[in-house]
């Protein structure tokens, strides 16, 4: 499957580059790397070509593992590649579901953190993924993960950090 990803994933990424040091390639020393670290997840979405070293390093690189996930994020917002490799056109209403629930998600979490000050991850996930259900039959717990990520990447207005209690939390970005 992934030797089909090659050239989508070149035009979407700029050339046959390391995503992360921006250093050319060879296809002996190569690999494809997984944003969401998740080697089970092997959407196009969430794949990128890295050098060897980078991919290591990304193991303990915080900004690595950040600049990764605000990468996930737009190439899900985008749906840009599922288009492009699959063989039948998406159908219009399929990008009008996705589009609905990433507005579900923003106006939930926007709305509760707003109230609150901060939601707990789990709780909002689930709320999130019941409300998209509701509305229109969809909204898998892998899509909701995805909408908060995009929420929460460098240039959105929430952030994820822990409580007290150690819990996961979203809140609007601190000044």
């Amino acid at each position: 499957m992934k030797k089909d990803w090659f050239d989508p994933v070149e035009k979407r990424d700029g050339g046959f580059i390391c995503f992360y040091c921006r250093k050319s390639l060879s296809l002996t020393h190569f690999v494809y790397d997984h944003l969401n670290d998740n080697r089970r997840d092997n959407r196009i979405e969430n794949v990128v070509f890295s050098c060897y070293r980078c991919n290591v390093l990304k193991i303990d690189d915080i900004d690595m593992q950040l600049n990764a996930q605000e990468k996930l994020g737009m190439n899900d917002i985008s749906n840009s590649m599922g288009e492009k490799i699959s063989s039948k056109p998406r159908e219009l209403k399929e990008l009008d579901i996705s589009k609905e629930n990433y507005e579900i998600a923003e106006e939930y979490v926007t709305k509760e953190v707003d109230l609150h000050g901060s939601v707990i991850v789990t709780e909002v996930k689930n709320c999130i993924s019941y409300l998209c259900r509701q509305a229109n039959g969809t909204g898998s717990p892998q899509a909701v993960t995805n909408y908060l990520n995009t929420l929460t990447c460098k240039v959105a207005p929430f952030e994820i950090s822990k409580n007290k209690e150690g819990k996961k939390i979203i809140r609007r970005k601190q000044a």
